[in-house]
């Protein structure tokens, strides 16, 4: 297996100061000691974080107002917008916010579904509610068709040929999730992309890329697309903001707006200023990150560069959990325990393992681990924000366990031994 797919761990001392500068790293009030592999319900948050929302929440002030406090929360928005482009890699288009992923991905869906003449809508199975509903709501209201695109139940991703064969020319919007909140697999966006262009060169393509951003550089400028949306609690930020970001073209269709504004204005209401300056303090976590890397004096280069820290290190840990070490039984080694939709290639999922036991439940599972001071979560059919997508893995419910780049290898052995007790090989 090549050193590009065994991934490389951040150096000691490098890891020692990103662990620093969270809140809760190794413990809670309430569990005490644990370790926290519950990344894709929400990351660990920066200390800044939460000490800068205490702080400019306090202010009564509308940044729209001419008071010297109400100059300092508009440029802190001002600088939050930029700061969400440089992350995206957006060269034009608009940024909004709203109160989360799932508001701002209907609001974008809404808007390519009325605004866009055709039939027809794609989207796939494993798609998060977010994405899925909204499409087929917004479509049985316009009287268009959905096409919906089967998960291959032997890879845990939905294959670019599966897609593409629902696209023509009456499509108006490709809809679809660049990584599962499930498998983790990443989807082949960029071949989807350009091959659904070639079939509708004028094609809306709009992608959710909630469980991504935390895992990997992103670039939408590259990659081509019309929207885009996530949300900063999965990536060191505060919860209650949703990002969206349209393209120059998606901008300017009607959408739910203050009507008197500007068409490419696509926030409703007053959003939150500190919300935008915890998440300047994240994109600059990712500056510090990225110079600490090696990258130069440019704050996208040093974005990128951190996210790609961030990428190797991670699949890092995926590969010493999938294998273990001489102590420590990989999660392929464990008897009774299975970690599913793994291939030979670990460059193509973010950080994200699916497990089943034999011997028990996903739920019954994550009881036992959290008894033993981890924290993971099941995802189950009983649940409405995952069933549509087990059901088409075929799974009835597993253990989903999602580190991040601030974990080191001690925990994920700890983490195996658990695995291994659990199994029942113990």
């Amino acid at each position: 297996m090549n050193k590009k797919n065994r991934g490389e761990l951040f150096s000691p001392d490098l890891l020692t100061a990103i662990r620093e500068q969270f809140d809760y790293v190794d413990y809670d009030p309430y569990a005490g000691k644990r370790i926290y592999f519950d990344n894709a319900g929400g990351s660990l948050r920066l200390k800044e974080v939460s000490r800068f929302l205490a702080a400019e929440n306090a202010f009564p002030d509308s940044p729209n107002r001419p008071s010297k406090a109400s100059t300092h929360l508009k440029e802190m928005m001002i600088k939050g917008v930029e700061d969400a482009k440089l992350f995206l890699g957006a060269e034009s288009g608009t940024v909004f916010s709203s109160q989360t992923a799932s508001r701002v991905l209907y609001h974008m869906t809404q808007a390519i579904i009325f605004g866009v003449p055709g039939s027809n809508v794609v989207t796939t199975d494993q798609e998060h509610p977010a994405s899925y509903d909204s499409a087929k709501y917004y479509a049985e209201i316009a009287g268009k068709e959905l096409r919906v695109a089967g998960t291959c139940r032997e890879t845990g991703a939905v294959k670019p040929e599966t897609i593409l064969k629902l696209i023509d020319k009456d499509t108006c919007l490709l809809s679809f999730i660049h990584t599962s909140n499930i498998t983790g697999v990443i989807s082949d966006s960029e071949t989807i992309i350009r091959e659904a262009r070639k079939i509708k060169p004028d094609l809306y393509i709009l992608l959710d890329f909630t469980q991504h951003v935390p895992h990997g550089p992103t670039d939408v400028t590259a990659l081509g697309v019309d929207a885009i949306g996530f949300t900063p609690y999965k990536i060191l930020g505060k919860r209650g903001q949703g990002i969206g970001w349209v393209s120059d073209r998606c901008s300017k269709l009607p959408h739910e707006r203050t009507l008197e504004k500007d068409i490419t204005d696509w926030d409703v209401g007053s959003p939150e200023p500190a919300a935008w300056g915890c998440w300047s303090i994240v994109v600059d976590y990712l500056d510090w990150l990225g110079k600490e890397l090696g990258a130069g004096a440019d704050r996208r280069e040093r974005i990128v560069k951190a996210m790609e820290g961030i990428e190797e290190h991670e699949r890092a840990i995926m590969y010493r959990m999938l294998h273990g070490s001489k102590e420590v039984k990989g999660l392929k080694d464990i008897k009774g325990a299975k970690v599913h939709f793994i291939g030979d290639d670990l460059t193509k999922r973010d950080c994200i393992l699916p497990i089943t036991f034999d011997n028990k439940s996903g739920k019954d599972a994550v009881v036992e681990y959290i008894d033993k001071g981890i924290v993971v979560f099941d995802r189950a059919t009983t649940n409405v924000l995952s069933r549509r997508q087990l059901v088409a893995l075929g799974i009835e419910s597993l253990v989903r366990v999602s580190p991040m780049h601030y974990h080191n290898i001690d925990e994920v052995d700890e983490f195996l031994r658990v695995t291994e007790e659990i199994a029942g090989n113990e």
